[in-house]
């Protein structure tokens, strides 16, 4: 069973690098740097918790992307693949949604990722002033999503003591998702020299800095715990909507002979 337990672990070994390092660091700086102000654009300061909302949501729907990247990688060798790693569903009303190891993995403490959104969210609100004992049960907040995916009613944060009309992770995905997307694989500028790009394994890493980033901007309009709150819960969501709803046509899913078949778009049409 995974820990129960939200605190953060022991503190990072000043040694510890992430894993864009030290190839692509200019590449990340710029990256981590064009997300912040796109996401400052598009969900200004005069709505910090939307601002949250978005931040969250990106680090979760690329934790799908990440586990959508590897899981077409190994579609073929499905015998490597351990059981509940990445899932296909569908709710009562025919709505498709994901689940998995996988998909949770860079989102969650206790899966073994070494940068898990969670870490960061903890570490900036801690930082903050909030106390270790005051954060919730994040593993909780994923079984009650999953459970509202299972029901049909996956797409809004629940309502809580302290929060606004809150926008749905799906809405903000559908204005931000792509230009996020052609930020993390843009080339470097011209005037610099080139470095590898950051594979998409990395991608919730780089936007989990952003949204810890984030926390801290906003700190005098939404208390350090209820942002944690917000960018955890709007990315656990985002991380299981069905990905055609934020970038359609990109990934094709579906069942079988041998599990969850899956495609990528552009390699499908490049191939063929």
């Amino acid at each position: 069973m995974p820990p129960q337990s939200s605190a953060p672990g022991p503190a990072a070994k000043p040694d510890l690098r992430f894993p864009w390092e030290p190839e692509s660091v200019n590449r990340a700086n710029l990256v981590t740097a064009s997300l912040r102000q796109l996401l400052l654009e598009r969900a200004p300061r005069r709505a910090p918790q939307t601002l949250l909302i978005a931040a969250g949501a990106l680090a979760g729907f690329a934790a799908q992307n990440a586990a959508l990247e590897q899981g077409e990688l190994l579609t073929a060798r499905r015998d490597l693949v351990a059981p509940e790693s990445l899932m296909l569903r569908q709710g009562p009303g025919g709505e498709r949604y994901l689940l998995g190891r996988w998909v949770n993995a860079p989102l969650l403490l206790g899966y073994g990722h070494g940068f898990p959104l969670q870490r960061f969210v903890i570490q900036a609100a801690a930082a903050a002033g909030v106390a270790r004992n005051q954060f919730p049960d994040y593993w909780d907040l994923e079984r009650k999503v999953a459970k509202g995916a299972a029901s049909g009613a996956l797409g809004r944060l629940e309502p809580a003591e302290g929060r606004e009309r809150l926008a749905r992770p799906q809405d903000v995905l559908q204005a931000i998702w792509l230009p996020a997307r052609r930020m993390l694989t843009a080339p470097m500028p011209l005037e610099l020299a080139d470095e590898p790009p950051i594979s998409a394994a990395h991608w919730p890493t780089a936007l989990s800095l952003v949204a810890a980033r984030l926390i801290a901007v906003v700190a005098d309009a939404v208390g350090p715990g209820l942002a944690a709150d917000l960018v955890m819960e709007a990315a656990l969501i985002a991380s299981k909507l069905d990905p055609d709803l934020v970038d359609p046509g990109r990934w094709t899913l579906a069942p079988g002979p041998r599990g969850l078949q899956i495609a990528r778009d552009d390699r499908r049409r490049r191939v063929a």
